[in-house]
């Protein structure tokens, strides 16, 4: 009985751990600017449209990220494969607007972003990337990934869905802010996960870039 308790403890802890540090980027950190661009890395190389991937959806961790002078300085973030459910907002304390450091326009600026991630596995060269949002656009686009990917897996378990980086648009009701441009994931085929490179085997490549949400919160207005 004690073994069993020390064991569950054990995994608490461990799940904790993962869930509060601030994760590593796997590969290059792939972002899609209000440009209706995907770029990757430090050096911002743009990856065409229509580019495809395999989506690694036990990799995708949801929750918040602390920002402080446009730096992450604390993560509460889990996988959603192992049931994390993220802490509501309040809960985190920083409630103050007007202690909020403020966009370019004035509005505050909520310290505590929500924020999706997923890695993502270029199809042709196996290369490991990292998507990271936080825009409405992007949340939603991972959203509906998942609610495919739900269904597919009630009669073929096995399989990940292989997507092409596309981009859908409409124009903003304050037509001050124009046409804003949100990623789509546009899921082309399915592959055994088994398949897949394992995410481990990328820990050497692994980088310490963030996500520069300068760019990620246009369809956030």
């Amino acid at each position: 009985m004690a073994k069993e308790v020390a064991k569950a403890t054990e995994n608490f802890f461990e799940k904790y751990g993962r869930a509060v540090i601030i994760r590593s980027i796997i590969g290059r950190l792939l972002k899609f600017t209000k440009f209706g661009e995907y770029r990757a890395g430090q050096e911002e190389e743009e990856i065409e449209l229509g580019t495809r991937f395999a989506a690694v959806m036990g990799s995708l961790l949801v929750g918040f990220i602390l920002w402080e002078d446009n730096r992450p300085i604390e993560a509460i973030m889990g996988p959603i494969a192992e049931g994390f459910v993220p802490p509501k907002r309040e809960t985190l304390g920083r409630t103050d607007k007007s202690k909020w450091e403020s966009f370019d326009d004035g509005r505050p600026r909520d310290p505590w972003v929500f924020t999706n991630q997923i890695v993502l596995v270029e199809a042709e060269t196996q290369e490991l990337f990292t998507f990271s949002t936080s825009s409405r656009g992007g949340l939603s686009a991972i959203g509906q990934l998942c609610l495919k990917h739900g269904e597919r897996i009630r009669q073929k378990p096995g399989e990940v869905p292989v997507i092409a980086l596309d981009v859908g648009s409409y124009q903003h009701r304050n037509r001050a802010y124009g046409e804003i441009r949100f990623p789509v994931f546009r899921i082309v085929d399915w592959m055994p996960a088994k398949d897949l490179p394992p995410i481990e085997g990328a820990s050497e490549q692994q980088q310490l870039e963030v996500p520069d949400d300068d760019n990620d919160t246009g369809a956030l207005m």
